[in-house]
């Protein structure tokens, strides 16, 4: 044992100094592991309000919508738990390597998860202000298609941090390709016709803008995985 590790050592015995040394990093890895369950549970809740929001959008449905915007409180309460318990260990613990990594990378995924939540909140908000009739089957499809991509996206992102799976993250950047060709085809695709529909295109347009940040989102989780593993 080096002369580092011999602190809290007297004649091979542990000191009452060792003790509190060892308890307090049991108690740090113990909370750390909160942590991090804390995250994967705001993640799961986030890919159910993400398919909600899917949903919402293609029956158009308003009471879903106004659901998805009470509930966005919910995410910011995880964001600020999360970054609270975060700082309170790098703080107080000082942890080092692979730990410090963690903390920081289970923050910012904090973040990451809470603005895809505000984007479902302005989904929703949307919803609530376009008329069914005014909706083409092509708009409908199109976003249905870019919203399941966006969530394979997320749970990709969610498994590759759970696996530490350098090789999963770094597909993500692929994965996103098609939500962008999508996005870019409603400007290529609508016809804007009677004038009358100007305002159901511009929100459309916006709707498929937010579902393609939530998949951007994901992409920057992966890259967060990359650094939680490779440390750069």
């Amino acid at each position: 044992m080096g002369q580092e590790d011999d602190r809290g050592m007297e004649n091979g015995r542990q000191t009452p100094e060792g003790g509190r040394v060892l308890e307090a990093r049991k108690d740090f890895h113990h909370r750390l592991d909160d942590l991090y369950q804390e995250i994967l549970r705001m993640g799961s809740d986030l890919l159910h309000t993400i398919e909600k929001t899917r949903l919402c959008f293609m029956a158009l449905d308003r009471a879903a919508a106004e659901q998805i915007i009470a509930g966005d409180d919910h995410f910011d309460a995880y964001r600020n738990r999360l970054e609270g318990e975060g700082l309170e260990l790098l703080a107080l613990q000082a942890p080092v390597a692979v730990d410090l990594r963690l903390i920081i990378v289970i923050m910012r995924m904090a973040q990451k998860f809470e603005r895809m939540a505000d984007l479902c909140e302005d989904i929703a908000v949307a919803v609530k202000n376009i008329h069914a009739d005014h909706v083409r089957s092509w708009m409908r499809e199109a976003i249905d298609e870019m919203a399941r991509r966006a969530i394979r996206l997320v749970e990709r992102a969610l498994a590759c941090f759970k696996e530490r799976d350098v090789e999963m993250a770094r597909q993500l950047d692929a994965m996103d390709d098609p939500v962008d060709q999508l996005y870019r085809g409603f400007f290529k695709e609508f016809d804007r016709g009677r004038e009358e529909e100007i305002e159901v295109v511009i929100r459309v347009i916006m709707i498929a803008r937010f579902f393609e940040r939530i998949a951007d989102h994901a992409v920057d989780i992966g890259e967060n995985v990359l650094f939680l593993v490779e440390g750069s």
